[in-house]
């Protein structure tokens, strides 16, 4: 497991996990290699201008295969997560960690998600119960990850299959907008 801690940082009560591609930005087939191909949702960034200053903390939770898979050097892996931490910084918002699995499938690591063990650190980290904090993610493994770990998951469709009312199988709500996704977990308190 990869972490990156952002420290100091104020004290946060509230705290949100947040998947990064197909989250914060797009998701790509051959996968994010280079900090030009990381192009955000406009939605997430205003979402995190939103967290910050209503004082929740943002840790983020990522599967990132690509880089034992050869496709993503170490180096451009690091650029790619100091420019998305230098974005989000300059539209106002904040991440205070990141936990990332570098790992293949075929590797059965204990962080790659469906695993819990990035969520878990993460509450560890923030010194928070899994069942107190929501994990927003795109995919069944994030959706799988926040039940292993006994966290609240909420699915984002990006490609617009959902108006926010809608549920998915499991009759869970899901979102097509990060900002929609937050009012509903934090109601009128961010």
């Amino acid at each position: 497991m990869l972490v990156w801690l952002n420290l100091p940082q104020p004290p946060n009560s509230r705290f949100l996990l947040l998947d990064r591609d197909g989250v914060l930005n797009e998701n790509r087939p051959d996968y994010v290699k280079r900090l030009d191909e990381v192009c955000f949702y406009r939605d997430a960034l205003e979402a995190l201008e939103l967290l910050k200053r209503k004082g929740v903390g943002v840790m983020l939770i990522s599967n990132q295969s690509g880089i034992n898979r050869g496709l993503i050097g170490m180096d451009d892996f690091w650029e790619i997560h100091e420019g998305v931490i230098r974005r989000v910084e300059e539209c106002g918002g904040s991440i205070m960690a990141a936990f990332y699995c570098p790992h293949r499938p075929n590797e059965n690591c204990d962080c790659r998600k469906p695993a819990p063990s990035m969520i878990a650190a993460a509450c560890r980290f923030a010194g928070i119960e899994p069942q107190e904090v929501f994990f927003i993610g795109d995919s069944e493994s994030d959706m799988a990850a926040a039940a292993n770990a006994g966290c609240r998951g909420v699915r984002l469709y990006r490609d617009g299959a959902s108006d926010g009312t809608d549920a998915d199988a499991s009759g869970k709500p899901y979102f097509t907008n990060l900002v929609d996704a937050i009012l509903t977990i934090f109601g009128n308190n961010v």
